[in-house]
C-alpha cells in the first residue's frame, strides 16, 4: 500500500500516477489523506479534487481518508509518502503510525528556522533509516496527465530496490543519489530562486537577466548543500537546475506567480491571498538565510528576496542591487 499524506496539488497527482497499474504488476492499494473530514469527503464523492487539481478524475481505487482517522495500519513492504507543506509536516507526522514502512518526503521546503523536511521528519520521531526523498522538475497537472517526466530518489544508504519499483512508472522515470542533504537543499532552495527570477523577468530586464540570475542561484543551490553536508552536483542535477529551470518559468508555479505580483508593486500577503495557496518560497526564504548566517555561507539572492518579503523592498531596487555586485570570482 502506499499511503499519501497531503491531498494538495502534488499528493493527489501522485495518487492518480501510482494507480495506475504497470504492465505485468497489478497496482498497489493508494490512500490519499486529505486535512479535514469535510474535504475527504467531498473528493470521496466527486472524484474529483476540485480545490486543488480540478479537471482530474481520480480512480475509484484511490481511498479517500482524512487525518481525523485512524492512520496506523503500515507495515514493512508499505509507503508514506509526505506531501505537505513543510510547515504542516511535524502536526501531519504526529497523527501518523507509520509502522515498518518506508517514508518518502515529497515536500519540497525548510522550516522558517531553517530545518530541511527529513529532519522534520526525524523530530517527528521517524527513524532516519526509513527515510527517502523524492524531487524534480514535476508539474503536478501534467504528473496526473501521464506525461513524461523524471524525477531523483535520495536515501543515505541507496534506495532499496522495493521502494524505487514501488514509485516507478513509464511516464515517470526516477533516477537514485545517495545525497538526500544535497537533494532536500535543492528541491527547497529552487522556490526561493524562482520568486527571485520571475520577478525580475516580470519587470521587462531580459531573459539575459534571468538567466544569470538562474545561474548565480544554481551557485547558492551548491554552496548552501555542501556546508549543510551534501554535494554540490545535487544542485546541477533534476532537484536543482532542472526543478528551478520549471519553476521559474511561465508554468503556473505559485512560487514564480508570487515574484510576478512583487514586481507588479503588489504586498506579499495580498499576493499570497490571490494565489490561494500555500507558496513554499516564504518560509523557505526565511530559513535559508537563517541558516546561512549559521554556517557562514552568503546567499545574497535569497537575502534579496527575504528584504523583499520581510522589508517590503521593491523588486526592482533588489534586481539592481544585485546586478550591481562587485565583480567576483563566478566560483569561491
Amino acid at each position: 500500500m502506499i499511503r499519501i499524506l497531503g491531498a494538495g496539488a502534488w499528493g493527489t497527482a501522485l495518487a492518480v500516477l501510482w494507480a495506475h497499474p504497470r504492465a505485468g504488476v497489478d497496482a498497489p492499494a493508494i490512500e490519499l489523506v486529505a486535512h479535514t473530514a469535510a474535504e475527504a469527503s467531498v473528493i470521496s464523492a466527486d472524484r474529483v479534487n476540485s480545490r486543488r487539481l480540478s479537471g482530474v478524475s481520480l480512480p475509484e481505487t484511490i481511498r479517500i481518508r482524512s487525518m481525523a482517522e485512524d492512520l496506523s495500519g503500515l507495515s514493512a513492504g508499505d509507503l508514506l509518502v509526505v506531501a505537505v507543506p513543510s510547515d504542516a509536516i511535524l502536526e501531519a507526522l504526529s497523527q501518523v503510525v507509520p509502522g515498518g514502512a518506508s517514508v518518502v518526503m515529497a515536500s519540497k521546503g525548510l522550516s522558517r528556522e531553517g530545518a530541511r523536511v527529513s529532519e522534520l521528519a526525524v523530530v517527528a520521531g521517524l527513524n532516519p533509516s526509513t527515510l527517502f526523498t523524492l524531487s524534480g522538475p514535476n508539474l503536478a497537472r501534467e504528473i496526473a496527465a501521464g506525461k513524461a517526466a523524471a524525477a531523483v530518489l535520495a536515501s543515505q544508504d541507496g534506495p532499496r530496490d522495493d521502494v524505487l519499483a514501488a514509485l516507478a512508472r513509464p511516464t515517470f522515470r526516477i533516477y537514485i543519489s545517495d545525497d538526500p542533504i544535497g537533494v532536500e537543499v535543492a528541491g527547497a532552495l529552487k522556490n526561493v530562486l524562482a520568486i527571485a527570477v520571475s520577478g525580475v523577468r516580470s519587470l521587462g530586464y531580459g531573459e539575459n537577466a534571468a538567466a544569470a540570475l538562474l545561474s548565480r542561484g544554481v551557485a547558492e543551490m551548491a554552496r548552501l548543500a555542501e556546508v549543510c553536508g551534501g554535494r554540490a552536483e545535487s544542485a546541477f542535477g533534476l532537484a536543482g537546475v532542472g526543478d528551478l529551470v520549471l519553476t521559474s518559468s511561465n508554468t503556473g508555479s505559485r512560487n514564480a506567480r508570487l515574484g510576478e505580483l512583487l514586481a507588479a508593486g503588489m504586498s506579499v500577503s495580498t499576493a499570497v491571498e490571490l494565489i490561494g495557496g500555500t507558496v513554499e518560497g516564504i518560509p523557505t526564504a526565511h530559513g535559508a538565510l537563517q541558516l546561512a548566517a549559521r554556517l557562514g555561507v552568503e546567499l545574497p539572492i535569497t537575502a534579496a528576496v527575504v528584504a523583499a518579503l520581510e522589508h517590503g523592498v521593491s523588486i526592482e531596487r533588489l534586481a539592481e542591487g544585485l546586478l550591481g555586485r562587485a565583480p567576483t570570482a563566478e566560483w569561491h
